[in-house]
């Protein structure tokens, strides 16, 4: 593996550098990232797009799935006391007709129900969460690596025509 580090590519940072691990090269990298992003973006594919393209389609679905695991972890921070004290006014409340109350009951109902399936699963969702991270951080880099090759490209130009 240091025979194919040594030709001038980046080491990834500590968040990429188990997966980046599994791959020999950027070019095995690039071509399971677009791979991925045949699966994850079907529709990228209809129309003619470059790779950068595709990757930064796949970095905003990744970085989409981050926020969801973030907005359950949030989530999973409300506490039943207070679901429970707010729904109690709520109840106690008797200009409010029964059948709203009802619908309020099934709503804290499945409220709970979430917060406890969450809960139940929480190791999953922070298993999911740290892949989607990393997979994030590795499409980045190749972004990165893109950027690169491109103003390198771009500087050879400007010294061809001086």
């Amino acid at each position: 593996m240091e025979e194919v580090l040594s030709n001038q590519q980046a080491r990834p940072g500590d968040a990429t550098q188990l997966m980046h691990v599994i791959f020999s090269s950027d070019d095995e990298m690039m071509a399971f990232y677009l791979t991925l992003n045949r699966f994850m973006n079907p529709e990228s594919y209809l129309v003619e797009r470059t790779d950068r393209k595709r990757l930064e389609d796949l970095a905003n679905t990744l970085y989409s799935n981050v926020a969801a695991f973030e907005a359950i972890r949030t989530y999973k921070s409300i506490s039943v006391k207070e679901v429970i004290r707010g729904f109690g006014a709520h109840m106690m409340n008797t200009q409010i007709s029964n059948t709203n109350r009802f619908q309020s009951a099934d709503a804290v109902g499945t409220l709970m129900n979430c917060i406890l399936n969450t809960t139940k699963n929480s190791w999953q969702f922070k298993k999911m969460d740290r892949n989607n991270n990393i997979h994030l951080q590795n499409v980045r880099y190749l972004l990165n690596r893109l950027d690169a090759a491109e103003s390198n490209e771009e500087k050879n130009r400007e010294e061809v025509a001086v």
